[in-house]
């Protein structure tokens, strides 16, 4: 066999290279293909596309499969911002870092009973705090024995921060804060709040007139049920929407549960007597003030005393007392967040 020349040779040698350069260029146009197809070159800030490689996925001054990257790497070295310099739970970056805010927290070791309460975060003050699940307490209202209350002491609470350091309502009259709900917080509701204003202020109803001599599931007088409202509140109304304990609005004025169904279904409910209790023992609320805070004189609570009465809150004597539930008082709702 004739002997390859040197020429030949470098021939053959350079055609070798050639055939591996062009391979391996179409490898790494197939890889790039296929990582653009998986989204590896798509996950700068978070985002993800459907296969499409974006400009803004791409850092400025880098081009990709003939997509000119347009995506800025800020430069946050010189940040100043710290935590306590943001709102809590908001989360910002700085300095190549995750923070977030814990400007205006709240404290689980001091109540905030006084304060007042945006539930949703939307700007609206929705109530007044009249008792606070991550101090607990326990005390009387009023000295006939009904008025006990014990407010249990929670944990795995959800998170709040100050939205608001003065507030004055013009209802309830008093100067506080308003505390909101850290957004996408979890855990379990702190607090209990009042309504600031009665359900159709200036106008009474009967607890559910034909009802009477009907009630079950009732509570003795010196039992605490703080914490039942919501459920008193969704039994009876039951009872009331089938009529189940007689017909609708059967005496001389309407059944409360005709004027509260929309309330309800946001959460609120009509509160039980220790609820009852615990707001009237946190305000101080008698005879002689009980106007200067936007209430009337008398409330209906959820809680049944036995066949025939429900319970109630007396502003006129200070005390939680009872009252057959054909007759006409206010309404007032409760609810927590």
């Amino acid at each position: 066999m004739k002997k390859l020349s040197k020429k030949q040779k470098l021939i053959i040698l350079v055609s070798i290279i050639l055939i591996a350069i062009i391979i391996g260029i179409a490898v790494s146009v197939n890889v790039i293909k296929v990582n653009i197809a998986n989204d590896k070159y798509n996950t700068a800030n978070n985002n993800s596309s459907s296969g499409n490689l974006l400009p803004e996925y791409i850092k400025e001054g880098i081009t990709l499969g003939g997509v000119a990257g347009t995506l800025v790497d800020l430069d946050t070295s010189d940040a100043t911002a710290r935590a306590e310099d943001i709102i809590a739970g908001k989360v910002a970056y700085a300095r190549g870092e995750r923070i977030v805010g814990t400007m205006g927290a709240t404290s689980e070791t001091e109540s905030y009973v006084g304060n007042y309460a945006d539930i949703d975060d939307d700007g609206t003050v929705d109530g007044i705090i009249f008792a606070d699940l991550a101090i607990g307490g326990s005390g009387e209202y009023g000295n006939n024995g009904y008025g006990i209350y014990a407010i249990p002491k929670e944990n795995n609470l959800k998170s709040y921060y100050i939205k608001n350091e003065s507030y004055t309502d013009d209802s309830f009259k008093k100067t506080g804060k308003v505390i909101a709900p850290v957004e996408g917080t979890s855990g379990n509701d702190r607090f209990y709040i009042m309504a600031l204003e009665d359900i159709n202020s200036g106008k009474s109803y009967s607890w559910y007139d034909a009802a009477s001599g009907q009630l079950d599931d009732t509570v003795a007088y010196n039992v605490n049920d703080f914490g039942e409202g919501k459920a008193n509140t969704q039994y009876v109304n039951g009872k009331w929407k089938d009529s189940l304990w007689g017909e609708q609005n059967h005496g001389s004025g309407e059944d409360m549960w005709l004027v509260i169904q929309d309330e309800i279904a946001k959460g609120w409910f009509v509160p039980s007597k220790s609820e009852w209790a615990a707001f009237g023992a946190a305000f101080g609320i008698i005879d002689g003030n009980y106007s200067s805070f936007g209430l009337g004189n008398v409330y209906w609570s959820s809680s049944k005393y036995n066949t025939d009465d429900a319970y109630l809150a007396d502003f006129i004597t200070s005390t939680i007392y009872k009252y057959s539930v054909t007759h006409l008082h206010y309404i007032r709702l409760a609810t927590t967040f």
